[in-house]
C-alpha cells in the first residue's frame, strides 16, 4: 500500500478548489483533479475512495475551519451584541481573506447530489452551542438553527459574494445593527 504524501494531497486539494470555482462540479473529473496537481489518478484513490468521498472529506475540513475561525473572534464576556457583530464581521472577514476556500465550501453546500453528505450545520455546531447559551441567559431570540444560520449567514454570503462598495464597513455595521435589532432580546 502506498504511504500518504501531504504536500500530495495539499495539491489534490488545491487542484480540486481551482478547478470547480473555474468548471463547476460536473468539470472537476478525476483524471483533471490529477492533471491540475501533478499526480496520477490513481494517487487521487490513495486519499480518497471516490470524488464524491473526496468533496464532502473537503467542504467538511474547510466548513469546520471557517467556523473555528469565527469562534476564535468570540470572547466568554461578550453580550448579545457583541456576539452578534463578532459572529458577523467575522464570517466576511473569512470570506474576503479566504476567497476561494469560502466560493467552494458555497458551491458544494448548494449541490443537490452532495447534500447527502455535506451539512455545514454538523460543521458549526460550537456556534450553534454558543448561540444556544446566549438564548438560554435569555440575550438572543429564541429560533431553529436553520433560522438563525439563514438569518446570521446568508445576507453575510450575499455581502461577500457581491463585494460591498467602497465602504464595507458601513453595510456590515448597518446587517449588524439590523441582525441585533432582530435577534437580541
Amino acid at each position: 500500500m502506498r504511504t500518504k504524501d501531504i504536500d500530495k494531497q495539499h495539491r489534490i486539494k488545491e487542484a480540486l478548489i481551482r478547478l470547480i470555482l473555474r468548471e463547476g462540479m460536473s468539470g472537476a473529473s478525476i483524471s483533471k483533479i490529477a492533471r491540475e496537481a501533478g499526480v496520477s489518478p490513481a494517487t487521487i484513490y490513495v486519499y480518497y475512495a471516490s470524488k464524491d468521498e473526496m468533496l464532502a472529506d473537503i467542504f467538511q475540513e474547510y466548513a469546520h475551519q471557517s467556523y473555528h475561525y469565527l469562534m476564535g473572534r468570540v470572547r466568554p464576556e461578550m453580550d448579545g451584541a457583541e456576539l452578534i457583530d463578532a459572529l458577523v464581521r467575522g464570517y466576511f472577514s473569512y470570506s474576503v481573506e479566504h476567497e476561494e476556500v469560502f466560493s467552494f465550501v458555497e458551491q458544494c453546500s448548494r449541490c443537490p447530489t452532495l447534500a447527502p453528505q455535506v451539512s455545514q450545520e454538523e460543521c458549526c455546531c460550537e456556534v450553534f452551542d454558543l448561540l444556544h447559551q446566549y438564548q438560554d441567559r435569555g440575550q438572543v431570540r429564541r429560533c431553529s438553527d436553520p433560522n438563525l444560520a439563514a438569518l446570521l449567514f446568508s445576507p453575510v454570503r450575499f455581502l461577500a459574494m457581491n463585494q460591498p462598495g467602497p465602504d464595507p464597513d458601513a453595510q456590515l455595521t448597518e446587517l449588524v445593527e439590523m441582525l441585533q435589532d432582530l435577534l437580541l432580546l
